[in-house]
């Protein structure tokens, strides 16, 4: 298991054991994808939480992979 955020392990702290997995489960299929060079990772995988949440929002921050900083869009990725 990877090292969880300060945001996620203060989560766990206030949440049950299950819905603390039903919340690190959904956050997982949030993803984040770079609109320069197209790579995302999930929001969990990026030390962050979205669970409950509705729309596609874009977000501006520097890609771990090209480094460039632009928006991002963030979407949920369906099985």
């Amino acid at each position: 298991m990877s090292q969880l955020s300060l945001t996620q392990k203060f989560i766990k702290m206030l949440s049950s054991q299950q819905g603390f997995e039903t919340i690190e489960k959904e956050s997982k299929t949030w993803m984040i994808q770079c609109s320069n060079c197209k790579y995302e990772k999930s929001i969990w995988d990026m030390g962050g939480i979205r669970s409950g949440a509705k729309g596609n929002p874009k977000t501006y921050l520097k890609c771990p992979n090209c480094n460039q900083r632009n928006w991002h869009n963030i979407y949920k990725k369906e099985n």
